[in-house]
């Protein structure tokens, strides 16, 4: 072959190599994988608010789901509770002339929507959540892919049955509707939300994702969820759920099943049902979803407060951004008891006579009664900072830096009018719960599980009719007597100047969501604190 036909033949070729490289070069980049990703290899480089769930390590997503299946439980419990209570109101919710209605009745009326709403939406921001199940590396990281779809998926199918049914309720009556929709100021809600909920119920293709899922999980999710330690239980949940959804249903299930079945891979069932205003729904994300180092309180401000402090304050926070707010009352969501670090708690208590009457050395006490508590007490946490908080979260009741506890976008601190030996005996009850599991049914009546008010109520629980402690009135919510945290500062407000008052006055750092920011407040700030809407956004 003669040389110019030589270079004519090669430098096509010589192109086709250098593209062929460069391309394979590329995928090679766009496929390797990342072990600290459970995605799939393209899945990060891909648009969309699921990134946030791509973008996690296996261990960490392992982590962070199965707390997700503790919440999406406790929402359950909670709608299914709400909806017991919607039908044990049936006879006003029926009612079709509002002028025969009287104010307490069409406050209870409202009151099912608002009981019903905020379960739904927690139970929506989970399902948004984890939307990006296909994401996740299914031959990899399979029990992984496997528990993100059912709690989306099972999410979906409680808020199908619930509007099913409650549709159902309704009937055709309007009185009820019109005041679900109204706007509820005390929640910091727009008008429209039932509105909204019930448009999405009318759309059967959405609905028919509930049999298209069922089938899913059973053909090819379901085999993932087999540890009996982890996911029996879970697999359990899930399947119940959309066999109840489907029996809500009815022949509305079988709808546009085949047409539908393509979407359910891209997640496209899987669209919010509450198009509320942008910030509400912003509220309803995670900090586990944004970065961790979002809050408005500094730690400088941190330092500052802790100065303050001494064991046996009740502390009370918020933070404007997690899921778990949801469900409780009012705006302070957290309760915790600063206890201190072991030097404080030597101080305040060895030396003290009535204390020594009662336990003899109190530090010496606590290593030897409440070995695991004052052992935990004694060590720092992941960034080093010493352990002086006594706390329930998700995980149990926990020893916790002030560091990160008060990490928060607001929090106070209380202390109670009690003598040094009575806040001794207060750490000592508070740590006799160590290690117990959360109360995510919010019942005060049982001790094996404590909410995180409950641990402090416990702590100050008054021994005789008589005797010192706290006694902070009960409410109730989800049909049981509590004290949700909001309830101490309630109960600081209405006392605030009195001679008969419980709690004095320590700190308050009130945030500015504005401002991204939070400042020093005084007393009366905090005493108004507990009227603000739950949703701080809402706030003027």
């Amino acid at each position: 072959m003669k040389e110019g036909a030589l270079r004519r033949y090669a430098r096509p070729a010589g192109i086709a190599l250098v593209i062929a490289v460069v391309a394979g070069t590329a995928a090679w980049l766009f496929w390797k994988r990342d072990p600290e990703q459970a995605s799939y290899p393209f899945a990060p480089g891909l648009p969309g608010k699921t990134g946030a769930l791509w973008s996690r390590s296996p261990e960490e997503l392992g982590r962070l789901s199965l707390a997700d299946t503790d919440r999406l439980e406790h929402a359950l419990a909670r709608v299914d509770l709400a909806l017991d209570q919607a039908h044990a109101r049936k006879e006003l919710l029926v009612s079709d002339e509002i002028d025969k209605l009287r104010a307490e009745d069409r406050q209870a009326i409202r009151q099912v929507w608002a009981d019903l709403l905020e379960p739904l939406l927690a139970l929506d921001d989970i399902k948004e959540r984890y939307s990006g199940f296909w994401g996740i590396d299914y031959k990899a990281h399979p029990a992984l892919h496997a528990r993100a779809f059912g709690l989306t998926y099972a999410a979906l199918c409680a808020e199908v049955e619930v509007g099913q049914k409650l549709i159902k309720l309704l009937g055709d009556h309007k009185v009820a509707p019109t005041l679900f929709d109204e706007a509820m100021a005390e929640l910091g809600l727009p008008a429209g939300t039932f509105g909204a909920f019930r448009k999405q119920l009318a759309r059967s293709r959405d609905l028919s994702y509930v049999p298209v899922g069922d089938g899913w999980f059973h053909l090819w999710i379901e085999r993932h969820l087999k540890d009996p330690a982890r996911d029996a239980k879970f697999a359990v949940l899930v399947d119940g759920r959309a066999s109840r959804a489907k029996d809500a249903l009815g022949p509305a299930a079988v709808v546009q099943v085949v047409r539908n079945k393509g979407d359910m891979l891209q997640g496209e069932a899987f669209k919010r049902w509450f198009p509320l205003q942008k910030e509400v729904a912003e509220w309803m994300g995670d900090t586990r979803v944004v970065p961790e180092g979002r809050r408005l309180i500094s730690d400088a401000q941190i330092a500052t407060m802790r100065k303050a402090l001494r064991p046996g304050d009740v502390v009370i926070e918020r933070r404007n951004w997690y899921l778990s707010n949801v469900g409780l009352p009012g705006f302070w969501p957290h309760a915790a008891l600063f206890v201190g670090e072991p030097s404080d708690v030597v101080a305040m208590f060895d030396a003290d006579a009535e204390t020594q009457k009662r336990f003899g050395t109190f530090s010496k006490h606590l290593a030897e009664k409440r070995a695991a508590g004052w052992k935990a007490l004694g060590e720092k946490d992941a960034q080093g900072h010493p352990h002086a908080i006594l706390e329930a979260v998700s995980e149990g009741v926990v020893a916790s830096s002030v560091e990160h506890s008060l990490g928060a976008d607001y929090v106070a601190a209380l202390r109670p009018r009690v003598s040094t030996a009575d806040i001794a005996t207060a750490i000592d009850r508070g740590f006799s719960y160590f290690g117990r599991p959360y109360d995510f049914n919010f019942d005060f009546g049982t001790d094996d599980q404590v909410v995180c008010s409950e641990l402090v109520i416990k702590a100050y629980e008054p021994a005789t009719p008589q005797g010192p402690g706290l006694r902070i009135p009960f409410i109730t919510v989800a049909g049981r007597r509590a004290v949700p945290p909001t309830e101490f500062v309630r109960a600081f407000a209405s006392e605030r100047g009195k001679p008969e008052r419980q709690m004095e006055f320590v700190y308050f750092l009130d945030g500015r969501e504005g401002g991204k920011a939070a400042i020093v407040a005084d007393e009366e700030a905090l005493a108004g604190s507990a009227t603000r809407p739950k949703w701080d956004l809402a706030q003027p």
